[in-house]
């Protein structure tokens, strides 16, 4: 039985910006590995959009602690917020991927990146100016080139300039060592064969590949990943891959976004510290013509 009509009968939902910032977090707990995250986790998601409160911005939580998840209700309070049991994270930024109009931008990252200020328009132009971009990542990283970039090279080769070199600094390949609990000089040693990929295409360059952190994806390709993993944190590999064989893969020349592990120690404590969270006139200007 009913009565009368649902008065959302003939509503509209609400709607997203052109470009969706989205990011799935996980903090289970305040301790052991995660004892402090969850300044990891509040830096990364306030430096993603600070100068982007514009922008809708999506967070997928995977069964985090009352303390996550009251920040994120109470006080960062982003567009949306799914809160759900830990379902793995490429399960989340699939399902984030597939609640968006297919013509969005998706901005995507894991809870644990840092975002220097401007990270958002140098990815948008590469993504803009080259041919079938399945990603654009801000985080360049030398060892992002052993795998899911045969179609990015196999394109440029035909229709640009490819140049091969050791062209990411070291001290970002120090800071890279550093996040993941690697020495420096063992890291060194360990890619000292490594070799970076750099395209040159009608007056951009871009490095020819991507990172799983951090990356820009139009939503109809990002989507398209329907792989399922049981694990809650599978081998990413397989989304680089998958996503090399859709379109391009590529990086910023530029570092606009680093990973920070599950603590932000003095060093890039500091850092933070001489970057605070702002955006320019011109990228402020640029966005507000992107959005619908």
């Amino acid at each position: 039985m009913r009565i009368g009509n649902n008065p959302n009968r003939g509503k509209h939902a609400a709607r997203y910006s052109r470009i969706v910032l989205t990011c799935v977090t996980h903090l289970p707990n305040q301790e052991g590995y995660h004892a402090r995250r969850l300044e990891v986790v509040q830096t990364c998601l306030t430096s993603m959009r600070a100068g982007h409160d514009d922008l809708s911005m999506v967070i997928w939580d995977n069964g985090s602690c009352d303390a996550l998840r009251d920040w994120l209700q109470y006080e960062f309070k982003p567009t949306q917020l799914m809160l759900s049991e830990n379902i793995g994270k490429n399960a989340a930024r699939t399902c984030m991927a597939r609640m968006l109009p297919m013509d969005r931008v998706m901005a995507y990252s894991d809870d644990d990146m840092y975002f220097y200020p401007g990270w958002l328009d140098p990815q948008l132009e590469l993504l803009e100016h080259f041919p079938n971009v399945a990603a654009v990542t801000g985080y360049p990283v030398r060892t992002a080139f052993r795998w899911g970039i045969d179609n990015t090279l196999a394109w440029a080769r035909e229709h640009a300039h490819l140049t091969q070199g050791r062209f990411i600094p070291d001290q970002w390949e120090d800071d890279f060592a550093v996040s993941v609990e690697r020495a420096p000089e063992w890291h060194r040693d360990y890619t000292r064969d490594d070799m970076d990929w750099k395209i040159y295409y009608k007056g951009k360059e871009a490095y020819a590949t991507a990172h799983h952190c951090q990356f820009i994806s139009p939503a109809s390709v990002i989507g398209r990943i329907m792989n399922y993993w049981p694990e809650a944190m599978a081998d990413e590999k397989n989304t680089d891959i998958v996503l090399d064989k859709l379109g391009l893969r590529l990086a910023t020349t530029e570092r606009y976004a680093r990973h920070m592990g599950n603590v932000i120690d003095d060093a890039l404590r500091a850092e933070i510290d001489v970057y605070p969270p702002m955006m320019d006139a011109a990228v402020l200007n640029r966005l507000k013509w992107l959005e619908i």
